[in-house]
């Protein structure tokens, strides 16, 4: 299953993409509230780690361990940081389930403009995707077109109010397309940086935070970037082994705990993701040299990940991955329903 092809195909690639936060943490303000104060700043991706860390765990007594600033650190940074190792706690508490499944929704605000000349309108596009992949390594693909609609209504109605919109590769309606489920054939595949795994090279990921950041290293240079650039796409490859790829609990808390090492990685604060769901807002930059940022939004109550968006992509709109569902799961597969 190639998460990072599939987005390429519905948006585009966007040089090297573009991929928790926590029950830990709702446990984690009620129990850790008097020595955890949610600060933003700090290692982005790494708040969701230290969040899973500090919190409260069902059938467990252990709460965050104090944690002491080191030279140079300060005390916004160890915040941050103490937020990711949270984050990465609760992970490692998650759940196992049959299957693998993750859910999303992908929205897209297309910068052409349409409509008559000098009186145009933007469109916004959104699909639902859905994999499910069993441990014996059985995977089916979901997908779902959702209705286009159109961002100036009056723009729009004064253009005669078009139910569909044509382009080199298809098009766009105001009606939403069917749900389809869709067996897939042969061995799965699952993309970390410039890597094509196999469901046993994901179980055999390390679990330890410093082995599974050079591993994950490694997987980027695979797709020969420059070595210059390497460190740049590591958090948002450690960012898809939280929710894209059909990781143990484990390697999800040891990602978390690399990308609170991580000084690029800063953890904004509390924040709500594009359907208003209350989380915590993690950013790292995607290209160098280049104004595309990587904002990825944790749940404090579940350290699972509720979006992943891209802003700034030169000559391109931004880009909005919502992530509905994800996780290992008893449920069977079937096709996505609209919401």
């Amino acid at each position: 299953m190639d998460e990072l092809t599939k987005v390429r195909e519905l948006y585009g690639r966007p040089d090297h993409d573009p991929f928790a936060k926590t029950r830990v943490e709702a446990r984690m303000r009620a129990a850790t509230r008097r020595r955890l104060p949610w600060q933003a700043g700090v290692a982005g991706l790494a708040t969701a780690a230290a969040v899973a860390a500090a919190v409260f765990v069902p059938g467990l007594t252990t709460s965050a361990p104090a944690l002491s600033p080191s030279p140079g650190i300060s005390t916004t940074t160890l915040s941050g940081h103490s937020i990711l190792l949270a984050a990465a706690t609760r992970a490692e508490a998650a759940p196992q389930g049959a299957y693998w499944h993750v859910k999303r929704l992908y929205t897209m605000r297309w910068a052409k403009p349409y409509g008559k000349e000098g009186d145009t309108y933007q469109l916004e596009s959104s699909d639902i995707a859905e994999d499910w992949v069993s441990r014996e390594g059985r995977a089916w693909s979901g997908s779902r077109k959702l209705a286009t609609r159109p961002l100036d209504v009056e723009a729009w109605r004064r253009d005669g109010s078009p139910a569909e919109w044509k382009v080199e590769d298809g098009g766009f309606s105001t009606a939403p397309g069917e749900g389809k489920l869709v067996p897939r054939k042969g061995e799965q595949k699952f993309q970390l940086g410039g890597e094509q795994l196999t469901l046993e090279e994901i179980k055999a990921l390390p679990a330890d935070s410093e082995a599974l950041k050079n591993r994950t290293l490694e997987a980027i240079r695979a797709d020969g970037i420059a070595e210059e650039h390497v460190d740049e796409n590591l958090p948002r490859a450690l960012a898809s082994l939280l929710y894209e790829l059909p990781t143990s609990p484990e390697v999800r808390g040891a990602a978390y705990r690399a990308l609170a090492a991580l000084p690029s990685v800063r953890v904004e604060g509390d924040t709500t993701d594009p359907r208003g769901r209350p989380g915590v807002a993690i950013t790292f930059p995607i290209q160098n040299g280049q104004p595309t940022q990587g904002r990825l939004i944790i749940d404090r109550d579940t350290s699972m990940v509720l979006a992943f968006l891209v802003t700034g992509m030169p000559g391109k709109g931004d880009r909005t991955e919502v992530v509905l569902e994800s996780g290992w799961t008893g449920s069977e597969p079937v096709a996505p329903s609209a919401e």
